[in-house]
């Protein structure tokens, strides 16, 4: 009784308190950074009750056969671990690295014994030895890594500030510099590239589908109207709220012409926080939001109503109107990117280029030319539901999984395909 409770005490502990230490640095979640002391803490208690055997020296080969499995596992786990808890993948890689070097400098401590040191000099060249080749085996692996340029660097600190803001290319870039240059790739994620989900991700949200007010309202008070799925205290809390007073007023212009390109056409935006996170066509309030425009209730979309066409109740009202109630309702064959699937299996992409483009030779206008595509996409989660409704209990409902990310080739594809019929800013 008293052995366990000398390994399950610190072991419990140490989970409390690395607990603690994962709440206040908000790992996602808190408890793993919990898990991983209290792993450690066990195995390093069993192995200090276990006490130590009597001495046996062991061949180089039967050394190598246990660390080298031992290595393996630990780099493994330590890749997992480094991806799961949102560092980058080069973090990971060098992570591993450790890993590998930790294991050669251990293959070397396992080499044939050396003779007793003949004198000082040896002995300090044996000392310098020690840390000279593992240091070398570090900067050897570490220098593949990125590396900072410090010519670039300096570019960068000597660049003139902004004193115009001219919409455009340039603002864009001077934008995503800001959003380099604050660090907000630290807590935001764009697409594919950040540090970790602790913000919503700002190009699967796709927030350039919101309008510019909108945007700059979120960078100098975040506070005022949260995110979805980030409305816990801490996330509330998170987002600094010295920028509005940090940046000038052309800065923040450009911040916002950057965010304002972060649009995916292919996919419907995706709302929440890593990994409970869901896309509108799961989300009640958002297909509530959608079917006032779908029915012309939207001041926003004033002019736009859906349901003159297509019938309020799903029952077409135009000969020759799609019908969003049958689920097997093939594309229209008016298009030239047609597409043989039914409504069922329609990508995202494919209700954004009918809403947004129109059909030729029908009343079905280009409405992206139009109105706000961040309403179109509500309207679009809306029709949905006529074959596809929410209630898990309704037959032949299948929910829809997050889509994802797209990769760089498909982001060039947009623009050179012209998914986006509206300008950048």
């Amino acid at each position: 009784m008293k052995k366990l409770a000398k390994i399950f005490g610190p072991t419990l502990g140490a989970f409390v308190f690395g607990y603690i230490c994962g709440d206040f640095f908000s790992f996602n979640p808190p408890w793993s950074m919990g898990v991983g002391l209290a792993f450690l803490t066990f195995l390093y208690t069993i192995l200090l009750l276990k006490g130590a055997g009597p001495l046996k020296e062991k061949s180089f080969v039967k050394n190598i056969g246990f660390k080298i499995p031992v290595a393996a596992v630990i780099a493994v786990i330590a890749w997992i671990a480094a991806g799961k808890l949102g560092f980058p993948v080069w973090w990971q890689i060098e992570f591993v690295s450790f890993v590998i070097v930790g294991l050669v400098y251990f293959i070397i401590l396992d080499l044939k014994k050396l003779s007793v040191e003949k004198g000082m000099a040896q002995s300090n060249f044996r000392l310098i030895m020690t840390y000279l080749i593992p240091s070398m085996l570090f900067i050897t692996i570490t220098a593949q890594l990125p590396q900072f340029d410090p010519v670039e660097e300096v570019k960068k600190i000597d660049k003139p500030p902004i004193t115009k803001f001219v919409p455009g290319p340039e603002a864009i870039a001077a934008g995503r510099e800001i959003f380099e240059g604050n660090k907000c790739f630290n807590c935001h994620k764009v697409f594919w590239e950040g540090n970790s989900d602790r913000g919503p991700n700002l190009g699967t949200k796709q927030i350039g589908l919101y309008s510019f007010d909108y945007i700059l309202e979120q960078i100098v008070d975040p506070r005022k109207i949260q995110s979805p799925g980030f409305e816990d205290p801490k996330s509330k809390k998170a987002m600094p709220t010295y920028y509005g007073e940090d940046l000038s007023k052309v800065e923040l212009q450009s911040l916002v012409a950057y965010l304002k390109t972060l649009r995916d056409p292919t996919h419907i935006p995706v709302e929440g926080k890593f990994p409970n996170q869901w896309t509108w066509w799961d989300d009640p309030k958002i297909i509530e939001e959608g079917k006032l425009v779908f029915e012309g209730k939207e001041p926003v979309t004033e002019g736009l109503n859906c349901a003159v066409c297509h019938g309020a109740d799903g029952i077409p009202m135009m000969t020759g109107a799609f019908d969003f109630r049958d689920p097997n309702g093939p594309d229209t064959d008016k298009m030239p990117d047609h597409v043989d699937k039914v409504l069922k299996d329609w990508p995202d992409e494919l209700y954004y280029k009918r809403v947004t483009r129109g059909v030729d030779g029908t009343p079905m206008a280009p409405w992206g030319l139009m109105f706000p595509h961040l309403y179109l996409w509500k309207a679009e989660a809306y029709a949905r539901t006529f074959h596809s409704p929410l209630d898990p209990k309704a037959p032949e409902v299948k929910r829809v999984e997050v889509p994802p990310i797209p990769s760089k080739e498909e982001v060039e594809r947009w623009t050179k395909e012209g998914l986006f019929q509206e300008d950048l800013l």
